[in-house]
């Protein structure tokens, strides 16, 4: 196991009486524990656990001593400790700590950490992000960089890591009465302080169109109609032999005008041999599944009568 230690401190008038309701500061710890689960998720994978223990409370403001602890099967971090170019080497309670808080130097350079990269961009989209040769990223907002550890990026890139952080600062911020907290590593001068007015930095920002991942594959089946349309943008209803049927939009201009001009009838076992395009979309809306027949490629009548023979 390795541990690291960290301290929070709330400030505000709420506090000159040097105590405050335990429910009304209790979620805001709770969620910064979902935080450094988060983040320990995305950078150790299921090989380690983290968990935040509180250790101690000062008087005056809030002040809470946090300690990080990363865990895994002694034996197995023993080895991957031992393989210090290993790919699976994990990252420990102090290393964690640093790409969420603190930063520290990565080959001569002067990285930042997550929470201090989200105030950053506050709440918006870098103009610039430039992957260098050390091991670090460079994020340009406004004619203004930072550089931050390449695996600082893996975080901001991760949805749940990023709702994590945002629920934290809502929690923290919310508090009626708290003015302004910082957050870092015991004793250091470099200590993330936000307030109120940082809120909205921590929203994770919307996505845009640019940001939806797609993937297209084309296929060719035989399809018979569930449900026709010949009207407007109406989908149609197919069945490919699977258990449920499925809406598709029939784009073969040319079979449609053969159905308009009475040259194709369809009758109830009747197959369509189709050329189909299948669209996944993901995006901010989540996954979505978009059918297209492309092209009717033929006509299969039903068969009228069986055949003895």
């Amino acid at each position: 196991m390795s541990s690291s230690e960290f301290s929070i401190a709330f400030e505000g008038k709420v506090f000159d009486n040097g105590e405050i309701a335990v429910n009304d500061l209790a979620p805001a710890l709770l969620a910064l524990g979902e935080v450094v689960q988060a983040a320990n998720k995305v950078v150790n994978g299921d090989r380690t656990e983290a968990r935040l223990t509180m250790r101690a409370t000062d008087h005056g403001s809030f002040s809470v001593l946090l300690n990080l602890d990363v865990s895994m099967a002694g034996a197995v971090l023993d080895m991957l400790d031992a393989v210090v170019d290993s790919p699976d080497r994990v990252v420990a309670a102090n290393q964690l700590l640093e790409l969420i808080l603190n930063g520290g130097k990565i080959g001569g350079t002067m990285a930042v950490g997550l929470f201090f990269a989200i105030k950053f961009m506050r709440g918006k989209k870098p103009d610039k992000v430039s992957s260098n040769d050390n091991g670090t990223t460079t994020i340009t907002v406004n004619r203004t960089y930072i550089t931050v550890d390449n695996r600082t990026i893996s975080l901001l890139e991760d949805l749940p890591t990023r709702q994590a952080v945002e629920d934290f600062a809502n929690k923290s911020l919310g508090v009626q009465g708290v003015e302004t907290f910082r957050i870092g590593r015991k004793g250091a001068e470099d200590e993330l302080q936000l307030n109120s007015n940082d809120r909205d930095s921590f929203r994770v920002p919307e996505q845009s169109d640019e940001d939806v991942l797609e993937i297209e594959k084309e296929r060719i089946v035989f399809l018979k109609i569930v449900t026709s349309s010949f009207r407007g943008d109406y989908k149609w209803r197919f069945t490919d032999g699977g258990e449920k049927p499925f809406t598709a939009s029939m784009e073969d201009a040319v079979f449609l005008n053969k159905i308009d001009t009475n040259q194709i009838a369809f009758s109830k076992n009747d197959t369509l041999k189709c050329r189909l395009l299948e669209t996944q979309r993901l995006g901010a809306g989540g996954l979505t599944k978009e059918i297209t027949v492309i092209e009717v490629m033929e006509h299969i009548v039903g068969a009228k009568q069986l055949r003895l023979l």
